[in-house]
């Protein structure tokens, strides 16, 4: 689990340039702050998340993310 706290930063400039070097105020609500799940310790949940999940593609065993091995062709003569 991860505690996290979101930040919002307001930034005053006049040319996109200069943006690094504007004042800037950061503002944090309490409100905001969550935890989440990082990792899961039931095995059967966490395979429950990879297969729901449409961002875990490089998780599945036969997902899209992985890289298929490339087959070699034989030719014998």
């Amino acid at each position: 689990m991860h505690k996290y706290q979101p930040r919002f930063h307001l930034v005053r400039a006049n040319d996109i340039l200069k943006l690094p070097y504007s004042t800037f105020r950061t503002y944090v609500f309490k409100e905001t702050e969550f935890i989440a799940v990082t990792a899961y310790q039931n095995e059967k949940i966490t395979q429950l998340k990879i297969d729901n999940n449409p961002f875990a593609k490089g998780f599945r065993d036969t997902g899209a993310g992985k890289r298929e091995k490339k087959s070699v062709l034989t030719i014998i003569l």
